[in-house]
Formats: C-alpha cells, sequence, structure tokens
C-alpha cells in the first residue's frame, strides 16, 4: 500500500534517515526501505511531498497513516519551529540551515535501547552492520517483493544467548550488555513503559541501571524513544560545537554542557542537539 502526504515542509529524508538516530534505513534504487516496528517501509520525498509504501499486513489504512504520521513526527510544523530557533538564536542559523529538514523520529524504546548499546564507541558504518546481523540472526522474517528483511530481535529472543552466540554479531564487548539488558527487560526489572512517565532527570537515572548504558546513550533513548525533548545527548561533535559558540572553545565538562542546553533551549534543546550534531559531523565528513 502507497501512502501519499502532501506539503510535508521542511523534509530531509537522507538527514532525518542516515544521520545517526536510527540505524536500519539504507537506500536502495532512489529510496530508502526499512523496517519499523515489524513493518516493512520504502520511503521516498520530493517536491514536497513524502512516499511511504508499506507491506500489508492486519492493520488497518487509518492505522497505518496514524503509524507513519507518528514515527516521522507529521504532525509538527517544523518550518515555524526553524524559524522560531533561528531568530531567537542567531549563532544557530547555519547549523539549522544545513540540517533543514531534519526531524526527530518516534521510534520502539527497545530497539533504541540496544542499538544505542551497540553505538557506544562505534562508528555509524558499523553499527548498522552490527544490528543487521542481530537481525538477520535473532530476528523473524520479513518477505515483501521477492526480498527478505528481518525484524528487530525480541527481549525474549536476546536474554538467553551465550556469549559465544551472540559473537557472531562482531558486536565486541557490547555483546554482554545485550544479553543482560535483554534479561532485565524480559525479568520486568527494567520497565521500559513506565520511563515515558518519569521526568528526564529521573528516566536517565532509571536507564543508567543499566549495563552499558552512560548518560550519553541515555539522553539518546529519550529523545528518539520517548519524545523527552528537553533531553541533549552529549557526544564529541556536540561538546565540540556548543564550546565553540558558546563558550569561546573552552573546554566544559558533559554535565555543565547538557545543565546549560537545558537551560537555554528548554523542551527544544533535542531539536537544536540533532542540528548541531548534523551540521558539525557534517563538517568532518
Amino acid at each position: 500500500m502507497l501512502y501519499v502526504f502532501e506539503n510535508i515542509r521542511p523534509f530531509n529524508l537522507k538527514a532525518v534517515l542516515d544521520g545517526g538516530q536510527a540505524f536500519r534505513w539504507k537506500e536502495e534504487n532512489g529510496r530508502f526501505v526499512g523496517i519499523v516496528k515489524n513493518r516493512f517501509l520504502a520511503v521516498d520525498y520530493s517536491e514536497n511531498t513524502l512516499l511511504v509504501e508499506i507491506n500489508d499486513g492486519s492493520s488497518s489504512k487509518e492505522e497505518d497513516i496514524r503509524f507513519i504520521m507518528d514515527y516521522f513526527d507529521l504532525d509538527r510544523d517544523y518550518l515555524t519551529l526553524e524559524e522560531e530557533l533561528t531568530k531567537e538564536y542567531p549563532e544557530l542559523k547555519k547549523a539549522i540551515e544545513d540540517g533543514s529538514g531534519n526531524r526527530i523520529l518516534h521510534q520502539d524504546p527497545w530497539e533504541t535501547l540496544i542499538s544505542f548499546i551497540i553505538s557506544a564507541n562505534n562508528s555509524i558504518p558499523n553499527i548498522k552492520r552490527v544490528i543487521e546481523r542481530l537481525c538477520e540472526k535473532y530476528g523473524s522474517p520479513i518477505d515483501y517483493k521477492g526480498k527478505t528483511y528481518y525484524t528487530f530481535p525480541s527481549p525474549d529472543a536476546l536474554s538467553n544467548l551465550s556469549d559465544e552466540e551472540i559473537s557472531c554479531t562482531r558486536c565486541g564487548f557490547r555483546g554482554k550488555y545485550i544479553i543482560k539488558a535483554a534479561k532485565m527487560v524480559q525479568s520486568g526489572e527494567v520497565d521500559l513503559r513506565k520511563i515515558e512517565k518519569l521526568d528526564t532527570k529521573d528516566a536517565v537515572k532509571e536507564l543508567i541501571k543499566i549495563p552499558g548504558v552512560g548518560v550519553k546513550v541515555a539522553g539518546c533513548i529519550l529523545l528518539f524513544a520517548y519524545r523527552k525533548y528537553d533531553s541533549f545527548p552529549v557526544d564529541v561533535w556536540i561538546k565540540r560545537a556548543v564550546e565553540e559558540i558558546y563558550f569561546d572553545g573552552c573546554q566544559k565538562n558533559i554535565k555543565e554542557i547538557i545543565d546549560f542546553a537545558r537551560k537555554k533551549f528548554g523542551e527544544r534543546a533535542g531539536f537544536v542537539q540533532q542540528y548541531l550534531f548534523y551540521y558539525f559531523r557534517g563538517k568532518s565528513i
């Protein structure tokens, strides 16, 4: 089934799907294809129109449309958001213009948790490869138009793996963290649904109980899966960006940067983070 969404602007397909917030999208024949919450999606964008092909399943047309709009945050007026941010923070003008059309996806908490555990001290291409191996080995197949894709494995599928079994994904030292996280979620020791109801600071405290989850990974999970828009994940690019723009290049620790960003940008901190990450990382590539 093909769904057409008109007058969607701005929308930067590559920034959204290949910019470091989701890792299961890949370009095929001029469009992006991926598996999202056990659905196959093929996505294209041109002339302010978003085209989304989705595999036929048990969901209704109305459910598919709501799912797509929720995942891509289509209800939000990003044009106004960018205009307001540029006016209020002119020092961010270049970053916002460069990343115009970037959007924050609404992803599955479990998949986001494991994906960002894998992301620690890792490059985006390698993160993608590890996740793909994990899905091919322990996910379920989805056949669509002659090709086979794989769902993200459930906590149950990963919780009983041995270190040797998970090593086939080449995830390295992260394997033990993946297994432990799966055990904690599967047993109910960590309730991913509960986190949504917590404020950002308490949610971080809850997430960092999971081995392999530090403050940065927790921030990513909260921003990309829970829509905690006051979350401001800090990696090397964000640290450099904030120090350069706001502190004349002077070094600041991560807590100082997070506190500064949350105070300055409030509930829009996460959006600012995405524009800065895309711009500063892009300058180095």
